[in-house]
């Protein structure tokens, strides 16, 4: 059976858990009490407060700093969490923060790769296989669907939703809502289109795709989705929609170049 491999100028607390095949690099500071899963790396000069959770094979790369107490000024000390899913990639200097509240830990999902120099807020809420490209930064209480795309130095604002396989343009600025399945960017960010390349890999196609394109156009227009094709995509469009928002939803760019629907 592999062994823990912990190099000698590490620090691990006695209340730390780690699995039996946990490699845990120079310098790196792990406090107690966390739970570090099977096969996960952590990388050199890395900190892993207490009260996180890695899963299996999480990498944490140099410098990141996992956990710490969340940046809001009505936390008062209390346990609180973050967990992180079962292969997500945490490259160099990515910094995440527990959540403030007991019952629901700030999460990030399984298979994420979170580039260089990342943060994540505050009870954040990021869903699976999802991309937060080199310095992105996430505000508390931000919400990501599954298989979002964000682009480098994104500013996302608290409370924003990000719906699933939404991407965001590099240097945007979401301050509302981004609808599932869309492209935006700018400063605010607004809707300019389906995020095609990320449904033709997804494989959305055919009746699928141009009953997403026709409820695309509804939301752009102001008009019901009551009359059209019950997909899969649709659906999340609607439900995405019925959800409970602080944020609003982010507009619509007309009549430039570029704009589908």
């Amino acid at each position: 059976m592999s062994q823990v491999a912990i190099h000698a100028t590490a620090v691990v607390s006695p209340r730390a858990h780690l699995a039996p095949d946990v490699k845990v690099g120079p310098y790196a500071v792990i406090e107690g009490p966390c739970e570090i899963g099977p096969g996960v790396e952590v990388g050199a000069h890395a900190v892993i407060h207490r009260f996180v959770r890695l899963s299996a094979g999480v990498r944490v790369g140099p410098h990141a700093v996992l956990g710490g107490e969340p940046q809001d000024l009505s936390y008062k000390g209390q346990e609180t969490w973050l967990e992180v899913g079962a292969g997500t990639v945490l490259r160099e200097g990515v910094v995440l923060h527990r959540s403030t509240r007991a019952e629901q830990p700030t999460r990030i999902g399984a298979g994420c790769y979170l580039m260089g120099y990342v943060h994540v807020g505050h009870d954040a809420q990021v869903g699976d296989g999802v991309i937060l490209t080199q310095g992105a930064a996430v505000a508390g209480h931000v919400e990501i669907g599954d298989h979002a795309v964000i682009g480098g130095l994104v500013g996302i604002h608290q409370f924003v939703r990000i719906g699933t396989r939404a991407m965001v343009g590099a240097l945007s600025k979401p301050t509302r809502d981004v609808l599932p399945y869309s492209l935006a960017e700018g400063s605010p960010a607004r809707h300019y289109r389906l995020n095609t390349v990320g449904l033709r890999r997804a494989g959305v196609s055919g009746e699928r795709y141009r009953a997403l394109e026709q409820a695309f156009r509804a939301v752009r227009e102001g008009r019901p989705l009551d009359e059209l094709p019950d997909t899969e995509e649709v659906r999340t469009l609607k439900a995405f929609l019925a959800a409970p928002s602080r944020r609003s939803l982010s507009g619509f760019v007309r009549g430039e170049p570029g704009f589908e629907g």
